[in-house]
């Protein structure tokens, strides 16, 4: 178990841990056992004979002469078995890779060509209105989605706060793309998965988003309780194989609806972000291990929303991304490319997308458009944060990411 923590840590290829693990395995292990039923050395604590201390003599009763050397010889070989079998419970018990069905970029059926990027920007008073109207100057959701599909739609839920309003994705937002895909007449599915301090039920119980559900007649998906298969993000990914929802991989249509707020470690968590949220494990935390930032661009790689659609109606600003101070900005951003929608969120808060790491890898690896300049005087109308939203104080950024690293040198 041990050794799979220290090769996760390390980057280590899976041949360097196979061979780091033999060298382990077979002179400190059978070595010093060895030596310990010969007696040549004896055990510390309590001091006594080594073969007494194998065979717990005094509590067994059973000793060295009892037990033939053929069958100790055969304990001894055992020995490698029982390591590999820890690094495999061990890696188990990180990604919860029990699912025997590997799959790759191929299987995934919401995989298109990269198209032209194209950004829409409405603001208004009416929620409703202004992402319909979004989605409409894209060419209307009969450009993304056609007659039979299921479609997953995944808003931000888990990563909100219910107690404080443009933390988590607003249901006016989602209640209108719901009609505008059942208006094609595709299928609907809202899902999100549960994370480390929150439980996807309860928290969509209090958000309101069970009540939403079952006045729409739409179902409401915990990615974490679904069935799972392996994904193979691919030997350069930061990923590697780990566990998804085989929702994702089924769906026809991906609509990623996050809204737009600030978060503590990767200064905003807006689209690509929240493609993150879509892995099942309860502790995510365990990714950033492999680097969030890489872990972002290899999760919009394999399941890139084929629409984004930004909820600024009222979006969080400051402590993001659970105590973030509500920005009523009535804004929706729409776009088929994710990278660029993120971008013009960036504009309108007040960053340079070119300074979020995530942001500017997918550019240069081709995920999408980090460079797609919006002019904020095309709003019809101001916002006094328009280019000036509140950021995280970044000694409190800089504790909490401190803290995170403190957090992943523990176990599992």
């Amino acid at each position: 178990m041990l050794l799979y923590y220290v090769s996760r840590r390390s980057r280590w290829s899976p041949q360097s841990t196979v061979i780091a693990g033999a060298l382990v395995s077979i002179p400190l292990f059978i070595g010093v056992s060895s030596l310990l039923y010969l007696d040549v050395i004896h055990w510390p604590l309590p001091y006594r004979e080594g073969s007494v201390w194998m065979f717990h003599t005094l509590i067994t009763g059973i000793d060295k002469a009892d037990v033939p050397v053929y069958l100790v010889v055969a304990m001894f070989l055992l020995y490698p078995a029982w390591h590999a079998l820890g690094y495999v419970f061990a890696m188990r018990q990180d990604v919860g890779a029990f699912m025997l069905h590997t799959v790759t970029y191929h299987d995934v059926k919401s995989r298109r060509k990269r198209a032209p990027t194209e950004v829409a920007v409405r603001r208004g008073p009416s929620p409703r209105q202004i992402t319909r109207e979004a989605v409409e100057a894209l060419g209307g959701m009969g450009r993304f989605v056609k007659e039979g599909d299921r479609v997953l739609i995944k808003p931000n839920i888990c990563g909100g706060n219910p107690r404080i309003e443009g933390s988590f994705t607003s249901h006016e937002v989602v209640e209108e793309l719901v009609r505008m895909v059942r208006e094609v007449g595709a299928d609907p599915l809202v899902a999100d998965a549960d994370m480390i301090w929150t439980q996807f039920e309860p928290v969509a119980e209090e958000q309101g988003w069970t009540e939403w559900t079952h006045r729409m007649n739409v179902p409401l998906v915990n990615l974490t309780k679904t069935g799972r298969v392996l994904f193979h993000f691919g030997k350069e990914s930061a990923t590697g194989i780990v566990p998804v929802s085989r929702e994702l991989v089924d769906a026809d249509v991906i609509i990623s609806v996050p809204t737009m707020k600030t978060h503590l470690l990767t200064s905003i968590t807006i689209g690509m972000k929240n493609m993150y949220g879509t892995f099942p494990q309860r502790n995510k935390a365990m990714y950033h291990r492999f680097g969030i930032e890489g872990v972002i661009c290899d999760v919009n790689r394999a399941f890139t929303p084929n629409l984004t659609v930004i909820d600024g109606t009222v979006g969080g600003d400051a402590w993001g991304p659970l105590s973030c101070t509500p920005v009523y900005a009535q804004t929706v951003i729409a776009s088929n490319d994710v990278v660029a929608a993120d971008a013009v969120a960036c504009q309108i808060m007040g960053y340079d997308p070119q300074d979020i790491v995530h942001l500017k890898r997918a550019h240069e690896d081709g995920l999408g458009d980090a460079g797609y300049a919006y002019d904020l005087s095309d709003l019809p109308y101001g916002h006094p944060k328009d280019g000036n939203w509140t950021k995280p104080d970044p000694a409190v950024s800089a504790f909490y990411e401190s803290l995170i690293e403190y957090f992943l040198l523990l176990p599992g």
